[in-house]
């Protein structure tokens, strides 16, 4: 062995001849094709981290790099000659210790610690091997990577030299670096890389700035659309590979493909369904605005004989065996369809539809409305700031926060069972509606809450008989013990919790510290659209550092403005534009409308 080794530290440059490996590298068996993988990797982008070696009376023996040794060794085998501008690796940069235990712990750890390549270096090397003609796949066999992490590398490849060094010198991140990729040109990219540099910065920020008026392709248009019929149409688009989506470039083109469609859409179930009329909205919802003023017609339930419902009950088992034939099962779809009833024809000849099309259920029909009779000149009033349906609905979700609060306080409960069962308290004055009745706490629209899941599983409609009451059955309750009992004892008396008049349910709530907004937030579909325009915008007054002075929000229509202010209140990306301090950020998570307060406690 070379007694002349050039060292540092512990790092040395050692002859290829004289390393072998070592028994305690954990690699022993290594699979041929992904030895040459490493040969090809090493030849087009060198040896990119130091082997780890154990200095023994024979030699430096490699506990850690095995691969990368086999590789080695190939490339010298073949006199270095893969590649015409291949440099030699020889002699190997080794780590190496003459400590038998501390080998033994590299040789442990040296697969799971390895540091990775820095993504700067990593792209390089994979730029350095595109530009040799080898294809996508070869590259991620090479390096044993997905094809889809390769693509994604080589992306980062075709930015400028100056922006692939501030990422080796880690002046931006690496997430900065792949939002730079959507700038349309070098000179952009470089122009928001010195504006970005030093400076906190968020990627998304810059994404937005560098495709501004860009629609992403998971948009509710976009996919109602269909990114075909775009491109068709004379749409441009450009790929966001680190986001897996399509940016389409012309918005303009996009809304009128959208509102075409949907018009044709409408038309189309119109006719089908034989509605007098129906007519498109754009937004994601119904807004109450445009039903406000018709009346709602529900469909006609059906009703079955005694034999038919004794058919259908037939059916309907037979089919939760398998054993329906197809006459079977269209039998049980007529029946089912006459049980559950519909809108009549007089109903479909006098009113319409509202088509719209939603981010989760695409498209969707509100059946039917129908114009309201002539009311005399002079009788109409202003609408209310908030209809009656929404203040109730908001008092239910009131309710409903208390009875969350409620359900964890097991001896308060019992309490409050005792004193109104043997307080002789007048029967309105009872905190507890003992029925048991489960008070309504499920809103109108309910989009916006979000209730325990002890609580939301109530809400749903409960079809069973449940069990027969056998004494074997409570003996098997009893059996679970008194914590279970006194658990499903506080969660059943918590739903009947009602609000009563006597301040209590205020008193209660401010002792447990309630917080309505846990389980509420404003959404324009829930509430905000529901209010009436001039107070969302003295809500936006309100919560926004001098909006008075902007008077761009209050030439909203009144659908943008409840979309405006329900990115208020969820969208922190909409509160960083608007300038907003973290006071008036916990002033908006804090917000509440009145009807959500708690009434003043009596004595």
């Amino acid at each position: 062995m070379a007694k002349d080794f050039i060292s540092r530290g512990d790092l040395r440059l050692i002859p290829l001849a004289e390393l072998r490996l070592s028994p305690l590298n954990s690699r022993q068996e290594i699979a041929a094709e992904e030895v040459e993988a490493m040969a090809e990797s090493l030849a087009v982008a060198g040896l990119l981290q130091n082997l780890i070696g154990h200095l023994t009376p024979r030699g430096v023996e490699i506990v850690g790099g095995g691969t990368r040794l086999r590789a080695l060794q190939r490339l010298a085998a073949e006199g270095w000659s893969r590649h015409e501008d291949l440099i030699p690796i020889d002699p190997v940069p080794v780590k190496v210790t003459a400590d038998l235990q501390e080998a033994v712990a590299w040789a442990g750890t040296e697969n799971s610690a390895r540091s990775a390549l820095h993504p700067a270096d990593e792209v390089r090397a994979y730029a350095a091997m595109r530009e040799r003609g080898a294809s996508l796949s070869r590259i991620a066999r090479s390096f044993a990577r997905s094809e889809a992490h390769v693509e994604r590398r080589l992306k980062l490849a075709d930015l400028p030299a100056e922006a692939l060094a501030a990422l080796r010198a880690n002046e931006i991140s690496l997430e900065m670096a792949k939002a730079l990729t959507l700038a349309p040109s070098g000179a952009r990219c470089l122009e928001v890389l010195t504006s970005v540099r030093g400076r906190d910065v968020r990627p998304e920020q810059v994404r937005r700035e560098l495709t501004p008026g860009t629609v992403p392709s998971t948009d509710r248009r976009a996919v109602f659309v269909g990114l075909e019929a775009y491109l068709a149409a004379g749409g441009t688009s450009q790929r966001d590979l680190f986001a897996d989506r399509t940016l389409l470039e012309d918005e303009a083109l996009l809304d009128r493909l959208f509102a075409e469609k949907g018009a044709a859409e409408a038309e189309r179930i119109r006719a089908a369904e034989g509605w007098a009329w129906a007519t498109w909205v754009p937004e994601e919802y119904v807004p109450w605005t445009v039903t406000q003023k018709l009346v709602r017609l529900y469909a006609r339930p059906g009703k079955l004989s005694d034999g038919e419902e004794a058919e259908l009950a037939a059916l309907e088992e037979r089919e939760a065996d398998d054993t329906l034939d197809e006459a079977g099962r269209a039998r049980l779809a007529e029946l089912e369809a006459r049980r559950e009833g519909g809108f009549t024809d007089a109903q479909r000849a006098s009113s319409g539809i509202f088509v719209y099309c939603s981010s989760r259920d695409g498209l969707s029909v509100e059946r039917a409305y129908q114009q309201p009779r002539a009311v005399p000149r002079g009788a109409a009033e202003a609408a209310p700031d908030l209809p009656q349906s929404l203040i109730e609905d908001l008092h239910r979700i009131r309710l409903g926060a208390l009875q969350a609060r409620l359900m964890d306080q097991s001896e308060l409960m019992l309490d409050l069972l005792a004193w109104s069962l043997g307080g002789g308290l007048r029967p309105w004055a009872r905190p507890l509606a003992i029925s048991p009745t489960d008070q309504p706490i499920a809103p109108e629209k309910g989009e916006g809450t979000s209730y325990p899941p002890r609580l939301a599983a109530r809400l749903e409609p409960n079809t069973s008989l449940g069990p027969d009451g056998t004494p074997a059955e409570f003996e098997a309750f009893r059996a679970q013990g008194k914590k279970h009992r006194n658990q499903i004892l506080t969660e059943a008396l918590a739903r009947t919790f009602c609000t009563g008049s006597s301040g209590l349910s205020a008193a209660l709530a401010r002792q447990l510290g309630v917080e309505v907004r846990r389980i509420w937030t404003p959404t324009a579909q829930g509430f905000l659209g529901r209010c009436s325009a001039g107070y969302l915008d003295r809500l936006w007054s309100e919560l926004v550092p001098a909006a008075e002075a902007d008077q761009s929000f209050q030439k909203l229509k009144k659908g943008e403005k409840a979309r405006r202010l329900e990115a208020l209140f969820t969208d922190p990306a909409t509160r960083e534009a608007l300038g907003l301090s973290r006071e008036d950020c916990a002033k908006i998570d804090a917000w509440v409308p009145a009807e959500l307060g708690w009434p003043e406690v009596t004595q």
